[in-house]
């Protein structure tokens, strides 16, 4: 039985290593120095017009998730990619998620276990108690910190 299974994870990692030479590993594209010009910079930031500013709004306004068919028809409308409607989107969502402070209870959890640091809001009160209880305990049990 073991060697059965073992034999499948040696195929998977064959395969696995065969994907990567065909794919690649993702790499990042080296830094030019500045001052020297680069022939395929990414595209410059989408500058929306006021009245295109303004649908979205109204858009968003009436309801934060868009359909296909919905994102498509605005797309058309407001003569940009359904790309960056569904980006404009999802920013404007993480803006006022951001902005509210709420969090999800995953990362609350993880906070208070002292997992978690990745927040740009500071902690409230309860969130810090919290993180304190779970130290404490872990001490308890002697675990490190």
């Amino acid at each position: 039985m073991f060697q059965n299974n073992f034999c499948h994870v040696v195929l998977r990692a064959d395969f696995f290593l065969e994907f990567l030479k065909v794919k690649g590993p993702r790499t990042r594209r080296p830094k030019k120095p500045p001052g020297e010009v680069q022939n395929d910079e990414k595209r410059p930031r989408t500058a929306f017009s006021g009245p295109q500013l303004a649908r979205l709004k109204h858009e968003f306004a009436e309801n934060r998730y868009l359909t296909e068919r919905r994102r498509q028809a605005l797309a058309a409308e407001l003569g940009l990619a359904e790309a960056q409607i569904k980006i404009w989107f999802q920013n404007k969502r993480a803006k006022i998620k951001k902005a509210s402070g709420q969090r999800n209870p995953l990362a609350l959890q993880l906070m208070a276990q002292g997992l978690y640091n990745h927040s740009t809001v500071p902690l409230t009160r309860e969130e810090e108690e919290l993180e304190m209880k779970a130290r404490e305990r872990d001490a308890a049990r002697g675990a490190p910190p």
